[in-house]
């Protein structure tokens, strides 16, 4: 399909077309993308369309083309949601350019595109799994008030640097002091990998059983040494890290002791961390 109306005989003295296919409105107005990219608009599209540009009863007549800070790209499918049309389907675009077109829309206040690219990273944070996209989402949520979208991604920043994630939410200090605080759960969940807690201790092993001192010391030698890397086992709340480093050194409860009170003891801790794990709040239960 070709790109719709452009501005020549309109008087602009540009050659710069709506980026909405076979759109037949006439192009009133020059945009320039960041890129340089000359992009035809209509005054009265983004009037009616936006809360975020001049009417346009008060944009001048200036042939001058009007500067953006988004790039072509952006900027051609923002224009999308100033039309009477669908969008454009977003599952093509990647995390970047999606979040681009998103804080494009909610800069501009093009409420279509708000909608869309809000509903679409919703879906998008659930299937996340590194820290640098789920950062990318998360600072998006802060700055806009999408918390559910926080709270889905931030289980995948336990294990980030603060000073990174400061630097990533300059400007949003009551998110960075919840993500914090959010993060200090899954600290704590890493003490009780270093020291045993008491109620791991349900019984004693009898003496000469050495079933559990093995286990332990087998434990703590495959167990990272730092709270960092206990922070990566336990990244996405999941518990399934650890309990394959529970399972794989088990034997050593199972076919050594003598007194099982060694295997009652590494079941309950493995299922007190489980269970710990599962407990820890949401992110937005720290706003």
């Amino acid at each position: 399909m070709s790109e719709g109306a452009h501005a020549p005989g309109n008087g602009l003295g540009h050659n710069a077309a709506c980026p909405v296919p076979n759109c037949s409105i006439p192009v009133d107005l020059i945009l320039r993308s960041s890129d340089q990219e000359l992009i035809g608009a209509h005054k009265a599209n983004l009037e009616h369309f936006s809360d975020g540009f001049p009417s346009a009863d008060t944009v001048s007549d200036s042939k001058e083309p009007v500067d953006l800070s988004e790039n072509g790209t952006t900027v051609k499918l923002l224009l999308s949601g100033t039309h009477k049309q669908k969008l454009p389907i977003l599952s093509g675009l990647g995390s970047d350019q999606l979040l681009a077109l998103a804080e494009a829309g909610e800069k501009y206040f093009v409420y279509g595109v708000m909608a869309a690219c809000s509903e679409h990273i919703r879906a998008e944070s659930r299937l996340v799994k590194d820290g640098r996209t789920a950062t990318a989402y998360f600072a998006y949520a802060a700055k806009f008030g999408y918390v559910d979208v926080a709270d889905a991604v931030a289980p995948f920043m336990v294990d980030l640097d603060t000073t990174y994630m400061k630097s990533r939410l300059i400007g949003y200090d009551t998110a960075f002091l919840a993500w914090m605080r959010y993060r200090e759960q899954f600290v704590e969940l890493s003490d009780a990998l270093t020291s045993i807690p008491a109620n791991v201790y349900v019984v004693a092993p009898r003496d000469g059983c050495t079933a559990w001192a093995n286990y332990v010391a087998a434990m703590r030698a495959t167990l990272p040494m730092t709270v960092k890397g206990h922070l990566k086992l336990l990244r996405g709340a999941s518990f399934d890290r650890l309990e394959g480093i529970f399972d794989a050194h088990y034997y050593v409860l199972s076919q050594t002791c003598r007194c099982r009170a060694c295997c009652a003891m590494g079941s309950t801790w493995k299922a007190e961390l489980r269970k710990d794990l599962l407990a820890t709040k949401p992110f937005s239960s720290f706003l």
